[in-house]
Protein backbone atom coordinates (compact mmCIF):
# COMPACT_ATOMS: atom_id res chain seq x y z
CA UNK A 1 0.00 0.00 0.00
CA UNK A 2 1.43 3.61 -1.43
CA UNK A 3 0.51 7.56 -1.97
CA UNK A 4 1.84 8.50 -5.29
CA UNK A 5 1.79 12.22 -4.88
CA UNK A 6 2.47 14.70 -7.25
CA UNK A 7 -0.07 14.86 -9.50
CA UNK A 8 -1.75 17.84 -10.85
CA UNK A 9 -5.22 18.76 -9.15
CA UNK A 10 -7.39 16.66 -10.82
CA UNK A 11 -11.47 18.11 -11.17
CA UNK A 12 -12.23 17.49 -7.62
CA UNK A 13 -9.07 18.54 -6.23
CA UNK A 14 -7.71 15.22 -5.56
CA UNK A 15 -3.84 15.61 -6.45
CA UNK A 16 -2.52 12.17 -5.15
CA UNK A 17 -3.80 8.21 -5.74
CA UNK A 18 -4.09 5.66 -2.88
CA UNK A 19 -2.67 2.60 -4.28
CA UNK A 20 -3.52 -0.98 -3.07
CA UNK A 21 -2.39 -4.64 -4.22
CA UNK A 22 -3.43 -7.86 -3.27
CA UNK A 23 -0.24 -10.06 -3.14
CA UNK A 24 -1.65 -13.09 -4.55
CA UNK A 25 -3.67 -12.08 -7.40
CA UNK A 26 -1.75 -8.84 -7.92
CA UNK A 27 -5.54 -6.88 -8.41
CA UNK A 28 -4.55 -3.08 -7.65
CA UNK A 29 -6.96 -0.64 -6.20
CA UNK A 30 -6.22 3.40 -7.74
CA UNK A 31 -8.18 5.59 -5.28
CA UNK A 32 -8.05 9.44 -5.55
CA UNK A 33 -7.52 11.50 -2.47
CA UNK A 34 -5.40 14.27 -1.83
CA UNK A 35 -2.08 14.87 -0.58
CA UNK A 36 -2.62 16.23 2.64
CA UNK A 37 -5.71 13.07 3.66
CA UNK A 38 -5.90 13.03 7.32
CA UNK A 39 -5.16 9.06 8.62
CA UNK A 40 -8.92 9.10 9.41
CA UNK A 41 -9.75 9.62 5.99
CA UNK A 42 -7.46 7.05 4.69
CA UNK A 43 -8.84 4.54 7.04
CA UNK A 44 -12.17 5.47 5.79
CA UNK A 45 -10.84 5.13 2.02
CA UNK A 46 -9.56 1.72 2.76
CA UNK A 47 -13.07 0.52 4.48
CA UNK A 48 -15.13 2.18 1.77
CA UNK A 49 -13.05 1.18 -1.35
CA UNK A 50 -10.92 -2.04 -0.12
CA UNK A 51 -12.89 -3.94 2.44
CA UNK A 52 -16.15 -3.57 1.05
CA UNK A 53 -14.81 -5.72 -1.96
CA UNK A 54 -12.28 -7.90 -0.79
CA UNK A 55 -12.81 -8.44 3.63
CA UNK A 56 -10.69 -6.98 6.24
CA UNK A 57 -7.07 -8.18 5.24
CA UNK A 58 -4.96 -10.50 7.63
CA UNK A 59 -1.89 -8.45 6.50
CA UNK A 60 -1.28 -4.97 4.86
CA UNK A 61 2.28 -3.81 3.65
CA UNK A 62 3.20 -0.31 3.39
CA UNK A 63 5.86 2.15 3.53
CA UNK A 64 6.62 4.00 6.73
CA UNK A 65 4.37 7.53 5.50
CA UNK A 66 3.33 8.85 9.31
CA UNK A 67 -0.66 7.72 8.46
CA UNK A 68 0.46 4.28 7.96
CA UNK A 69 2.79 4.35 11.57
CA UNK A 70 0.10 6.38 13.22
CA UNK A 71 -1.41 5.27 16.65
CA UNK A 72 -5.38 5.47 14.93
CA UNK A 73 -3.90 3.42 12.08
CA UNK A 74 -2.07 0.71 14.16
CA UNK A 75 -4.96 0.43 16.84
CA UNK A 76 -7.69 0.68 13.89
CA UNK A 77 -5.85 -2.82 11.94
CA UNK A 78 -5.10 -4.46 15.54
CA UNK A 79 -8.81 -4.36 16.65
CA UNK A 80 -9.35 -6.49 13.35
CA UNK A 81 -6.69 -8.57 13.49
CA UNK A 82 -4.97 -7.52 11.00
CA UNK A 83 -1.30 -7.54 11.27
CA UNK A 84 0.52 -4.66 9.64
CA UNK A 85 4.49 -4.88 8.12
CA UNK A 86 5.92 -1.67 7.12
CA UNK A 87 8.83 -1.60 4.49
CA UNK A 88 12.44 -0.75 5.61
CA UNK A 89 12.94 3.08 5.00
CA UNK A 90 14.89 4.03 2.38
CA UNK A 91 14.50 0.55 0.62
CA UNK A 92 11.09 0.28 -1.62
CA UNK A 93 12.08 -2.74 -3.00
CA UNK A 94 10.53 -4.19 0.58
CA UNK A 95 7.39 -3.48 -1.11
CA UNK A 96 8.51 -3.95 -4.90
CA UNK A 97 5.39 -5.38 -5.69
CA UNK A 98 3.17 -2.01 -4.71
CA UNK A 99 6.41 0.16 -6.25
CA UNK A 100 6.27 -1.85 -9.42
CA UNK A 101 2.41 -1.28 -9.69
CA UNK A 102 2.72 2.77 -9.30
CA UNK A 103 5.11 2.63 -12.54
CA UNK A 104 2.55 0.61 -14.12
CA UNK A 105 -0.14 2.92 -13.24
CA UNK A 106 2.03 6.23 -13.86
CA UNK A 107 2.69 4.64 -17.10
CA UNK A 108 -1.10 3.86 -17.87
CA UNK A 109 -2.06 7.64 -16.96
CA UNK A 110 0.52 9.40 -19.06
CA UNK A 111 -0.17 7.16 -22.70
CA UNK A 112 -3.80 7.71 -22.33
CA UNK A 113 -4.24 11.08 -20.73
CA UNK A 114 -3.95 14.06 -23.37
CA UNK A 115 -4.59 16.74 -20.57
CA UNK A 116 -2.44 15.73 -17.75
CA UNK A 117 -5.15 17.28 -15.12
CA UNK A 118 -7.93 14.81 -16.35
CA UNK A 119 -6.42 11.70 -14.32
CA UNK A 120 -8.67 11.63 -12.07
CA UNK A 121 -11.51 11.05 -14.62
CA UNK A 122 -9.51 8.33 -16.69
CA UNK A 123 -8.51 6.71 -12.73
CA UNK A 124 -11.32 3.94 -13.36
CA UNK A 125 -10.68 2.70 -16.68
CA UNK A 126 -7.21 2.88 -15.56
CA UNK A 127 -7.61 0.42 -13.07
CA UNK A 128 -9.70 -1.81 -15.20
CA UNK A 129 -7.03 -1.71 -17.64
CA UNK A 130 -4.28 -2.89 -15.20
CA UNK A 131 -6.59 -5.43 -13.57
CA UNK A 132 -7.36 -7.14 -17.08
CA UNK A 133 -3.89 -7.62 -18.33
CA UNK A 134 -2.12 -10.95 -17.25
CA UNK A 135 0.46 -10.55 -14.72
CA UNK A 136 3.75 -11.48 -15.72
CA UNK A 137 4.48 -13.74 -12.68
CA UNK A 138 0.88 -15.19 -12.50
CA UNK A 139 0.23 -15.58 -16.36
CA UNK A 140 -3.43 -14.71 -15.70
CA UNK A 141 -5.16 -11.38 -15.18
CA UNK A 142 -5.94 -10.17 -11.45
CA UNK A 143 -9.65 -10.56 -12.68
CA UNK A 144 -9.96 -13.74 -13.75
CA UNK A 145 -8.08 -14.97 -10.59
CA UNK A 146 -10.15 -13.15 -8.36
CA UNK A 147 -13.41 -13.95 -10.08
CA UNK A 148 -12.45 -16.57 -12.91
CA UNK A 149 -13.66 -14.69 -15.85
CA UNK A 150 -12.35 -13.23 -18.19
CA UNK A 151 -14.50 -10.05 -17.99
CA UNK A 152 -16.12 -8.06 -21.15
CA UNK A 153 -14.68 -4.97 -22.63
CA UNK A 154 -15.86 -2.32 -25.17
CA UNK A 155 -13.12 -4.35 -27.54
CA UNK A 156 -15.03 -7.61 -27.06
CA UNK A 157 -17.47 -7.86 -29.45
CA UNK A 158 -14.46 -6.67 -32.26
CA UNK A 159 -11.92 -9.31 -31.31
CA UNK A 160 -12.37 -12.43 -32.86
CA UNK A 161 -12.02 -15.40 -30.26
CA UNK A 162 -9.12 -17.68 -31.38
CA UNK A 163 -10.32 -20.33 -29.39
CA UNK A 164 -12.26 -23.29 -31.78
CA UNK A 165 -16.52 -22.74 -31.24
CA UNK A 166 -17.86 -25.41 -28.89
CA UNK A 167 -19.66 -27.04 -32.09
CA UNK A 168 -16.82 -27.53 -34.17
CA UNK A 169 -14.62 -28.96 -31.05
CA UNK A 170 -17.24 -31.30 -30.71
CA UNK A 171 -17.65 -32.00 -34.92
CA UNK A 172 -13.54 -32.42 -34.74
CA UNK A 173 -13.94 -34.83 -31.85
CA UNK A 174 -15.94 -37.28 -34.56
Amino acid sequence: MDFVTGLPAGPSGNDAILVVVDRLTKMAHFVACKTTITVEKTTKLFLTNIVQLHGIPSAIISDRDPRFTSNFWTKTWQHYGTRLHLSTAYHPQSDGQTERTNQTMEQLILTTCTDPAQWEDSLPLIEFAYNNAPSATTTQSPLFLNYRIDPTTPLSPLIENPAPRSHQFVENLR
